[in-house]
C-alpha cells in the first residue's frame, strides 16, 4: 500500500465517523452517537493577597498590676487602631 493511500484512509475514517453521528432527517430526533455533549460549569477560585499594612502587628502593652488602668487604656487604643485599619 502506498503512503498516500494510507494517508487518505487515515483522513477519511474520522470524517466518516463524524458523518455517521449526524442525523439523516431533521425530524428524526437526536442522532445516535456514542457521546452527547453536555455543558460543564467550571468554578475558579481567585486568591487575592491582603495588603501588608493590614497585617502589620502592633506591640501589646503590658505592665504591673498597679498600672492596670493605664495598660487597659493603651490596649484599648491598640484594638481601636487595628479595627480602624480593618475598616
Amino acid at each position: 500500500m502506498s503512503r498516500i493511500l494510507r494517508l487518505l484512509i487515515a483522513a477519511l475514517i474520522p470524517a466518516l465517523a463524524m458523518v455517521a453521528c449526524t442525523g439523516t432527517k431533521p425530524d428524526a430526533g437526536p442522532a445516535m452517537c456514542a457521546v452527547s455533549p453536555q455543558p460543564v460549569v467550571v468554578e475558579r477560585r481567585v486568591y487575592v493577597s491582603i495588603p501588608a499594612e493590614l497585617t502589620r502587628t502592633e506591640a501589646v502593652p503590658e505592665g504591673p498590676i498597679a498600672q492596670c488602668f493605664d495598660v487597659a487604656a493603651q490596649r484599648r487604643a491598640v484594638i481601636e487602631r487595628q479595627n480602624a485599619r480593618a475598616e
